[in-house]
């Protein structure tokens, strides 16, 4: 392991590092032709102006009040300053539950610390160990650690204990994290407002019917199983190819809007040129050569989209599903609708925005198989722990990379420079990027099993552990409120899996410890520490059937509380209008191709139901 000298100059390294990195944000967000990188959330949302709008000149780029540059740390205090319920309203409550883990971090390892300084750092150092072995080289680090104590010596059954008194406080913590989070996620969804996904069900894995389409299939199916609730369908096309089509059609036309916007400013017909990137080939009319390429596009999107409509083979066997209530989505998204536990697979229909169309498109067995990995993967213990003192010296810079916003500060002014011909495109220049759990939650899980893991046995590291999670908790926080646009919200309904890899750390610390003891020939250990595993998966196992069903399932109290509510305070309306576009593919956007017949009153209430089957 490395010594005390090491990992101080380590540790100062970085921590220069990060300052460097806060003066360099300090200075960069300030100035005015930086303002969209560090402050997209509010352009977005109409909020925040340019400040290049006003002042002359130079001021229109750089602040020039030195005022400003005194205090280039006040951005701290003022992410923290916002409320936690303002916060949910503002960011949503994804973004807000994530903080929260890094809150957590705190909560746990803090008093992890103090206990461990408090007890195990005294017996460790009076172990004296160490310096009895002739011939070994070993530094202060290695003085503080359990390493210090003599094989067989009495004084391993305070690490003992010690690791129960952590295991304890642990349990303590994500109790009370998993209750406050639980209840936050049902105020969260008793308090939403009206949204699609309410009413909506996504249905997998559609049986084929030889009498039917697919369309008809699942309306015959829902009239039958749900005839009072069922309202509307629409199933999903394999659009990718049109998609891209479309896309490139968007591109044209954010050109010919740029030399449309030219033309009038100028009042000189603008060129361009036939061939790659507008600079090779014929030299042409910039309006008139976008104009006729838009109008073969489009022409070309309008036989693309026939011939999606057209062939049974671009329906997917799937469909997002719509009812009359709350209630009526709850029961069939949560319930099993055949006796085959293999067709008509029920899930809640994702919002609108989330929904990734391309993946739609895969079969349902092929997504399956996809997902093995990504399982497996999370079963694998975490990375080994042999260069923790450098790991975690080396995240204070990086999350202070993650503030600094570098790399899009960069491609927003070349995309200034060379791309953005529209206020459109400026806007989507931005790029504020978001909240990707799949990504920072693991890296987040890493320092958690170095705390865990160290602090029966070097505990003298868990300051660094500490740092990392309180300097992480304010860049993030800042990050949510000012800079990141989050593309979808779950609810937090990803808590479980934070809760569950916790605990796998937490395992995997005790495991360690147990082994390491055993080398140490102290009588008994292992069976001193058995019990430790088996009460935290109890724990695990607890926790599980006490919250969990909060994240996986909608109460139908609930539902039918808001129904009863909405129909008293709404009356009139008109539910099949508000959800007759939700789910249609984008590149089907208000075509008449998927109106839903309107039912008829006595078509609504007759029992039987119309079908084309023979039999």
């Amino acid at each position: 392991m490395a010594n005390l000298r090491e990992i101080s100059v380590s540790a100062a390294l970085n921590l220069l590092s990060a300052f460097a990195f806060l003066v360099a944000f300090a200075i960069l967000r300030l100035q005015p032709i930086n303002d969209r990188v560090y402050f997209p959330k509010w352009y977005r949302r109409r909020i925040r102006n340019s400040p290049r709008r006003s002042g002359v000149c130079l001021t229109r780029f750089v602040n020039l009040d030195w005022r400003t540059y005194i205090k280039f740390l006040n951005w701290m205090p003022a992410a923290l300053r916002m409320p936690e319920l303002e916060l949910i309203d503002h960011a949503g409550l994804d973004s807000v539950v994530y903080i929260r883990i890094y809150l957590l971090g705190l909560k746990v390892i803090g008093p992890l610390a103090v206990l461990a300084f408090l007890v195990l750092v005294p017996v460790n150092w009076t172990g004296e160990t160490l310096e009895g072995v002739k011939n070994l080289a070993y530094n202060d680090i290695d003085k503080l650690s359990i390493s210090n104590v003599p094989d067989g010596s009495k004084r391993f059954w305070v690490h003992i204990v010690m690791s129960y008194v952590f295991a304890l406080w642990t349990f303590y913590v994500l109790y009370v994290e998993y209750k406050e989070v639980a209840a936050m996620r049902l105020r969260y969804l008793a308090s939403e407002n009206r949204r699609p996904g309410q009413f909506t069900v996504l249905v997998r894995n559609v049986p084929p019917d030889p009498d039917e389409t697919v369309s008809e299939h699942i309306e015959h199916f829902f009239r039958v199983n749900h005839p009072d609730s069922y309202l509307t369908h629409q199933v999903v096309y394999n659009a990718n190819k049109l998609a891209k089509l479309v896309q490139k059609k968007k591109s044209l036309q954010n050109w010919y809007t740029y030399y449309l916007n030219k033309y009038e400013r100028t009042s000189k017909r603008p060129t361009t040129r036939t061939g790659f990137g507008g600079v090779v080939g014929t030299k042409v009319d910039a309006i008139d050569y976008y104009s006729s390429e838009i109008q073969k596009l489009s022409e070309a999107e309008a036989l693309g989209r026939e011939k999606v409509l057209s062939d049974p083979k671009a329906i997917v066997k799937a469909a997002f599903v719509s009812f009359k209530s709350r209630w009526a989505a709850a029961v069939c998204a949560q319930t099993q609708l055949s006796h085959n536990p293999t067709i008509w697979l029920t899930e809640w229909a994702p919002e609108p925005r989330d929904v990734y169309w391309r993946n739609l498109a895969i079969p349902y067995f092929d997504l399956t198989i996809r997902r093995i990995p990504k399982t497996v993967g999370e079963s694998i213990p975490m990375k080994a722990t042999f260069f923790i003192t450098y790991t975690m010296v080396d995240g204070w810079a990086g999350i202070a990379a993650e503030i600094l916003r570098l790399v899009p500060l960069v491609i927003f002014h070349l995309k200034n420079m060379f791309l953005v011909k529209t206020e459109q495109d400026r806007e989507e220049a931005m790029d504020p990027g978001c909240l990707n759990f799949a990504t920072y939650e693991p890296k987040i899980q890493f320092y958690f099993l170095l705390g865990l893991v160290y602090s029966a046995v070097t505990p003298v590291l868990l300051p660094f552990v500490i740092i990392f999670f309180a300097f992480s908790y304010v860049v993030f926080r800042h990050q949510v409120i000012n800079v990141y646009d989050q593309r979808y919200e779950s609810g937090g309904s990803f808590w479980p899996d934070v809760h569950r890899r916790l605990l796998i750390g937490l395992l995997i610390s005790q495991f360690l410890l147990m082994g390491l003891l055993s080398t140490k020939n102290i009588e008994k250990s292992t069976i001193a520490l058995l019990p430790l595993p088996i009460l935290t998966i109890w724990f695990h196992v607890y926790c599980k059937g006490r919250f969990q069903s909060a994240f996986v399932r909608f109460s139908l109290q609930d539902a039918m509380t808001k129904d009863t509510l909405e129909r008293a305070t709404e009356p009139n309306l008109n539910l099949r209008a508000y959800l007759k576009d939700a789910y249609v593919h984008p590149v089907f956007k208000g075509r008449s191709h998927f109106d839903s017949p309107l039912l008829v009153p006595d078509e609504e209430n007759n029992t039987l139901v119309l079908t084309r089957r023979s039999s």
